[in-house]
C-alpha cells in the first residue's frame, strides 16, 4: 500500500472514530441524569385550616413574612405544590391595602400558577427553573365539596411531564371514602397516556390503602411507598393520618422528609427528591 493510500486511510479512521465519539456524546446527553426536588403542602389558608379565608393581620404580618420566606428558602424545592393556599396573605383594612401572598412569601419562584379559590380550596403550583408550558384547572366529574385539579405542562429536560396539585373531598360520613375513589380512578384514567407524572396532594384518605389504586395502575409515592405510612396530619405533637403525598409516575423517589411546623400550618409538608428514570 503507497504513502497516500495509507494517509487517506489514517484519516478516515480519525473521521470514524470522532463520529462515533459524538454519536456517544449525543447519545448520553439524552440520557442525562435529571433530579428535581418536590414538594406538597396544605398550607392551611394562613388560617392554620380552621378558615375559609387568612387569619393573619397587618399588626404580625413582618413576623409571619420573615418566617415563612426563611421556611421556603431551607426548603429549597424546585417545584411546590400548595392547597389551601390563599392568594391573600392579609385582607385589606379600611387603612391598608391587602397583602398578596406571591409577592410577600413566594417571590423566590419564577413560575407561580394559581388556581381559582373555592371557599377552603386552592391550588397553586410554584417552580424555578423548569419551562412552563400551559395550565389547565378541571373540576372534578364527582365532588361533595368544589374541588378541582391544577394541572401545569412543563417541559423537563426535554420530556413532558404532568404536574398537579389538588386537594381531594374530606370524609363526609359514608360518602367520603367512595367518592375519593372515584376521584382517584379518574386522576388514573386521565393521566393513563403521560409518561411522566407528578401529583401533590392533600388526599384526606381516612386509611392509606386508598392509596393502593395508584400502585396498581403503576405509580410510585412517596408516602405510603418504600418507607411506609408517614403520618403528615395534624402538624404538632401527634400525628395521626398520612393525608399528604407525593405520588408519581416515571420517577424513583429518595430523601423522602416531612417537615412538621404547627406554627404555620395543621398539615405538615412532604418533600421528596425525583429522579427522571429513562429507558
Amino acid at each position: 500500500m503507497n504513502t497516500l493510500a495509507i494517509d487517506i486511510m489514517k484519516r478516515f479512521l480519525t473521521l470514524l472514530a470522532l463520529c462515533t465519539l459524538l454519536c456517544l456524546s449525543l447519545n448520553a446527553q439524552d440520557r442525562r441524569f435529571t433530579k428535581i426536588t418536590v414538594a406538597s403542602w396544605n398550607i392551611g389558608l394562613f388560617a392554620l385550616g380552621k378558615s375559609g379565608d387568612t387569619k393573619l393581620t397587618h399588626a404580625v404580618l413582618d413576623f409571619y413574612k420573615q418566617t415563612y420566606r426563611a421556611y421556603f428558602n431551607d426548603l429549597n424545592a424546585d417545584v411546590l405544590a400548595l392547597v389551601e393556599y390563599n392568594p391573600l396573605m392579609v385582607n385589606a383594612t379600611e387603612t391598608q391595602a391587602a397583602v398578596e401572598a406571591r409577592d410577600a412569601i413566594l417571590s423566590n419562584y419564577h413560575d407561580g400558577q394559581i388556581g381559582p379559590k373555592y371557599d377552603y380550596n386552592c391550588n397553586a403550583i410554584f417552580s424555578n427553573g423548569i419551562e412552563v408550558l400551559r395550565t389547565d384547572t378541571v373540576l372534578f366529574s364527582k365532588m361533595v365539596q368544589k374541588r378541582y385539579y391544577l394541572v401545569t405542562t412543563m417541559r423537563l429536560d426535554g420530556d413532558i411531564v404532568k404536574v398537579v396539585s389538588t386537594h381531594l373531598d374530606w370524609n363526609q360520613g359514608e360518602n367520603g371514602t367512595a367518592y375519593r375513589a372515584l376521584q382517584i380512578q379518574e386522576l388514573i384514567e386521565t393521566f393513563k397516556n403521560d409518561k411522566y407524572v407528578i401529583m401533590c396532594a392533600d388526599w384526606n384518605t381516612s386509611k392509606s390503602e386508598e392509596f393502593d389504586a395508584f400502585i396498581e395502575a403503576g405509580y410510585d409515592m412517596a408516602n405510603h411507598g418504600y418507607l411506609g405510612d408517614i403520618l403528615t396530619y395534624p402538624a404538632g405533637s401527634a400525628p395521626r393520618s398520612c393525608y399528604d403525598n407525593i405520588i408519581t409516575k416515571g420517577f424513583a423517589h429518595s430523601n423522602v422528609k416531612v417537615i412538621n411546623n404547627a406554627m404555620l400550618s395543621d398539615h405538615c409538608l412532604i418533600k421528596a427528591d425525583l429522579t427522571k428514570l429513562v429507558e
